[in-house]
């Protein structure tokens, strides 16, 4: 097996420790809680049949036959209320006018609540909720694409078992969640958010129709537009007034449609943010709007517009489960909306106000031993419930109940008196009480945290990061090869990997986890004395010219070092989680004055020492020389700093806001273009902004090329900058321009003409890389007549070099010999840089493609200080440059508009290029990690070039320093590393080891700070997402630091071959 071979199966290896750590301590940390798969039964020993009146029901008289379920996706309580004082050009302000004109003129027969979700706000989480009345948990949020049949008890079912007839409309997500439960469906795919129409308008078609046939029990529907709206456009957009005014008159169509047996639910699953998004725990994802509405009185207690009533998701499922008359679902944890319970026409509870508060804790009664039924048979299956609570609870409910066989007995001897409506009311404050509590607890301990399997993936993350450490060791091992302790490490690791997962995913918590614990222990304290145990003669003794000792000369590598423990530390803290946009950037800048600091006092050294010593020292003149001045080469450097400094600090212009960020205000590159319509102006400057970027972006790159002389003749990569990369920036520019359209234009346009753009960057892109791949060199060879002289075989790739150097400089009528041999490997990375670019720019859409540039600026600028330095025999280390592009790539991270929240994710992403109608999520889940992590992609593909850059001399180093590389007769460019393929191929190992090491320091991180605040009040909206989001980067930075260490060898197999064929002619 060669070396690279090895090398590409180690860091395969590495990342496996590395992931399969996350996945354990992932199994344990989002663990789904127990499901009881038990359902509820109408014969119960706590319903009393002694309900004479009213219609027939199961636990209790049904007071409804028939319910419409209206769910209007992302529909807020904002929408819904009306606001007298609101400013009529805001658009979605007092659209639902049908809901305050049914509200007003019939009070009883209507009611509007704030309908509170929990977190995570995702739809199919909410419809879960919805169903069941049960609390899905933060990991859930991954399943959102990806819908599972419901097993656990709902109302649903049970309204099936009961001989009920189920109609549904609308979002297919229904169809995988209750396949088989409906009589009559028509579902409509869901997941394009472009599509504001075809799901609604599907619905409007069938609705009225379906209404009239009066075979039904339960009419479904579930409208997206309002949902996509947002996501595409956001609420302050004229098109959301549009949609909110198509579901008025939806609803005015619907509620003179309904007969006096039948009672309406409008209701949203979720809110929306400002953005339009959702998915995370903010005020405006979590208030919805519920609105209900009966021909028949529904109420005895009157809506009042002064008074906002507030009501939780999970209140819905047992309270449409009495209306209807069927029991409530077994693990629900809601509790009646008591307003719906107060008035009953077979009690004649209008003209008493006792039996409405008395029927209404009948309700509650129930209610309340449904949930205590639930909690006996949870503490069979889990005693994670605090028992002493559990006995405190349940006495308050027996006390209730012999409350209630009380008052019972006193209303049949005494009748009413003006005390009993008192007792009633705190019996009804009991059973709340102990609803609410029960609830509330619940909660608190719903998700149970796997301690054994969390304690596992700490370990098993311990033993990557001591690997890890251990193959940057090795890579420093004066035979350029693996020692064959390595092969002891793997076949050890191995085998406590396998009892790991094992032990984790297949027989849980047991004595045998403590030999796992074991096994690891000593696995972690064999590799770390593997690491600090080397000699003068041991073959792991590092190479002291990569890291000079600790010093004031070495203050960048000492901050590096600092920087990644901080990385580490104060990801225990959760405002440093939230402001990590502005932290991260000064670290960042920090690093980089640091870096330019120690250079330019380097430089300025070297400047004040004359050439020749044996010169005398000239008397300083009195005259001031502005030329002498301007030509100072550390006024390059300080330029160079200073304009480093501002495209770091540019960076912050493109940065997305979180919730917790009071003071942040929204980006305009950050909207859609689209949105732009009503400041033409802003509209304009901005797309025009962008095609200057774009510009730049192409022309810099071809000039670099071309100054390198990398840009001759015609090879794949050649063909590739010259034509490919400005057609791609054409067809992305058009893209962008159709973007900004008006709404109605580009909806009126075929779904081809809406995708073709983008389809064409794409089959660019996968051209340019096909002829990446094929032919990774842009070197072009004109024959001359010369031979070339081959004498020494030892020294046989230098001395080609130099008589094609030496061909080169001859005088004469004939073409140069070769360009671009000296630039191979630079050339191939910044040709892969471009493709890169290209395609996330597509991707991140023209807002954030001045962000793309400020990247690779800000990357130029450490190139050539590293450049500078190693010129001038003060070389930065590579750990020191691995960690600015680190850090680098988390500062993007913020500037290409994402923070570390669901909300926040670019889901629009997606459907760039494809019409949204997909038959599985690969591909859009693709597209939208792609745009996620877009820097980490950009900082990976990049990471070679601090090795191939400084070899190349720069393109300011002569400014600087007076002297280039180049002008050495022994130059041959980063040609040098072909000469010595095994020192090539241990660098690139130990950059990419580095960059692990960096990245797995930032898991462990994330890993211990969700592990110690598992309690934490913030843990699922901080430090949960924070660990996802480091552990999705962590899948990025290893999967393309493989897949460019293999690309490299492919260009080093090129020159190889090319080698080779020109020895041939």
């Amino acid at each position: 097996m060669t070396l690279g071979l090895k090398c590409i199966c180690l860091l395969v290896f590495l990342s496996s420790i590395y992931v399969i750590g996350m996945f354990i301590f992932a199994k344990g940390f989002l663990l789904k809680r127990v499901v009881i798969e038990k359902n509820s039964t109408c014969a119960v020993n706590f319903a009393h049949q002694s309900d004479l009146h009213g219609d027939e029901g199961c636990w209790m008289h049904r007071s409804y036959k028939r319910a419409i379920i209206i769910v209007i996706d992302a529909m807020k309580f904002e929408f819904m209320r009306y606001d007298n004082g609101s400013l009529h050009n805001i658009p979605y302000k007092n659209k639902m006018s049908v809901i305050n004109d049914l509200l007003t003129t019939k009070p009883l027969n209507s009611k509007l609540y704030k309908f509170l979700a929990d977190p995570p706000t995702t739809t199919l989480q909410r419809l879960k909720g919805l169903t069941t009345g049960s609390l899905p948990t933060f990991v859930d949020a991954g399943a959102n694409f990806a819908s599972s049949e419901i097993t656990e008890d709902n109302f649903i079912d049970q309204l099936i078992k009961q001989g009920k007839t189920i109609i549904f409309m609308g979002d297919d997500t229904w169809m995988g969640l209750y396949p088989g439960r409906f009589r009559r469906a028509f579902p409509f795919p869901s997941f394009n958010v472009k599509d504001l129409h075809t799901v609604d308008n599907g619905i409007l078609s069938n609705l009225l129709p379906q209404l009239q046939k009066q075979d039904w029990d339960l009419t479904i529907a579930h409208f997206l537009g309002v949902d996509h709206c947002g996501h595409r456009y956001g609420p302050d957009h004229p098109a959301m007034a549009e949609k909110l005014s198509q579901m008025n008159h939806m609803i005015i169509n619907v509620t003179k449609q309904i007969a006096s047996d039948t009672v309406l639910f409008v209701f949203g699953d979720h809110g929306m943010t400002r953005t339009g998004d959702h998915g995370g725990d903010s005020q405006d994802e979590l208030e919805a709007g519920l609105f209900i509405y009966s021909p028949s009185q529904l109420t005895s207690v009157p809506y009042s517009p002064d008074r906002t009533m507030t009501v939780s998701q999970k209140d819905f499922v047992p309270t449409i489960s009495l209306l209807l008359g069927v029991p409530i679902p077994f693990s629900s944890l809601g509790r009646i909306i008591t307003d719906l319970f107060t008035h009953c026409t077979g009690w004649k509870t209008g003209s008493s106000s006792i039996k409405q508060l008395f029927h209404s804790v009948k309700a509650l009664r129930l209610n309340a031993h449904q949930i205590n039924t639930y909690l006996q048979e949870y503490f069979q299956h889990s005693s994670d419930f605090p028992i002493q609570t559990y006995y405190q609870l349940k006495s308050v409910l027996d006390t209730a109940e012999t409350e209630l066989n009380s008052l019972l007995s006193e209303l049949v001897r005494d009748g009413e008196s003006p005390l009993m409506e008192e007792k009633l009311q705190n019996l009804r404050d009991k059973y709340m009480f102990y609803i609410d509590e029960v609830g509330g607890t619940a909660e608190g301990v719903w998700a149970q945290f796997d301690v054994m399997s969390m304690c596992i993936g700490v370990l098993t993350l311990f033993l990557a990061l001591s690997v890890n450490v251990y193959f940057i060791k090795i890579s420093f091992w004066w035979k350029k090869d693996i020692p064959a302790t390595v092969l002891v490490v793997f076949l050890v690791s191995l085998v406590y990997l396998a009892f790991a997962v094992f032990q984790s995913f297949f027989i849980g918590e047991s004595n045998s986890a403590m030999m796992v614990f074991l096994m690891g222990n000593c696995l972690v304290f064999g590799v770390s004395l593997l690491i600090f145990n080397f000699k003068g003669s041991n073959p792991l003794i590092l190479n002291n010219k990569e890291n000079p000792p600790l010093g004031f000369e070495s203050l960048e590598f000492v901050l590096a070092v600092f920087i990644t423990f901080l990385t580490f530390v104060t990801y225990f803290s959760n405002s440093f989680v939230v402001n990590e946009d502005s932290i991260t950037l000064y670290l960042l800048q920090s690093l980089s004055w640091v870096l330019s600091f120690f250079t330019l006092k380097h430089v300025v050294r070297m400047s004040s020492i004359p050439v020749d010593p044996k010169t005398k020292k000239q008397k300083p003149s009195r005259n001031f020389d502005i030329m002498r001045v301007l030509t100072h080469p550390a006024l390059v450097l300080i330029f160079l700093t200073i304009f480093w400094s501002l495209f770091l600090r540019l960076s912050a212009a493109f940065r997305v806001c979180r919730e917790e960020q009071h003071q942040c205000e929204a980006s305009i590159f950050l909207q859609p273009l689209g949105n732009l319509n009503s400041q033409e102006g802003v509209k304009n400057f901005r797309y025009f902004f962008t095609l200057v970027c774009l510009f730049i972006m192409v022309f810099v790159i071809h000039q670099v090329m071309k100054h390198f002389g990398n840009l001759n003749g015609f090879p794949p990569p050649v063909l590739g900058i010259t034509y490919l990369l400005p057609l791609s920036a054409l067809f992305c520019s058009l893209h962008w321009a159709l973007q900004g359209l008006p709404q109605k234009s580009m909806d009126n346009l075929p779904p081809w003409q809406q995708v073709l753009l983008p389809r064409v960057v794409y089959f660019l892109v996968t051209l340019f890389l096909f002829l990446l791949i094929y032919d990774p060199l842009c070197i072009f060879v004109v024959l001359r007549s010369k031979r070339l002289i081959m004498e020494d075989d030892k020294q046989l790739i230098p001395n080609i070099y130099h008589q094609l150097k030496e061909n080169l400089e001859e005088k004469g009528d004939k073409p140069p010999l070769v360009y671009g041999l000296a630039t191979s490997f630079t050339a191939a990375t910044v040709a892969m840089v471009t493709l890169a670019l290209v395609l996330l720019g597509m991707l991140l859409g023209d807002g954030l493609m001045p962000s793309l540039l400020l990247v690779i600026f800000s990357v130029y600028c450490h190139l050539e200080i590293i450049t500078i330095r190693e010129t001038i025999n003060l070389p930065v280390s590579l750990w020191t440059s691995l960690v600015y592009l680190c850090v680098l790539a988390s500062v993007f991270f913020y500037a290409t508009g994402h923070q570390a929240t669901i909300p926040t994710i670019r889901w629009e992403s997606a459907f760039i290029g494809l019409h949204g109608d997909f038959t599985n999520n690969v591909l859009p889940a693709i597209l939208i990690h792609l745009n996620t992590f877009s820097s980490h992609v950009l900082a990976a593909v990049i990471c070679p070039l601090i090795l191939f850059w400084p070899k190349t001399g720069g393109l300011l180093t002569r400014w600087v320093v007076g002297v280039n590389k180049k002008d050495s007769p022994d130059w041959i460019g980063d040609f040098c590393f072909h000469d010595n393929k095994e020192n090539f191929r241990m660098l690139i190992f130990r950059i990419y080891s580095y960059a692990f090491l960096y990245q797995g320091f930032k898991v462990l991180g994330s890993v211990l700070a969700a592990f110690l605040h598992r309690r934490h009040l913030m843990v699922w909206k901080i430090f949960a997402p924070r660990f996802v989001f480091e552990a999705m980067t962590s899948f990025t930075v290893y999967a393309l630091s493989i897949v460019m260490f293999m690309f490299l060898l492919r260009v080093d197999s090129a020159l190889t071959k090319w080698m080779k064929n020109f020895l041939k002619k």
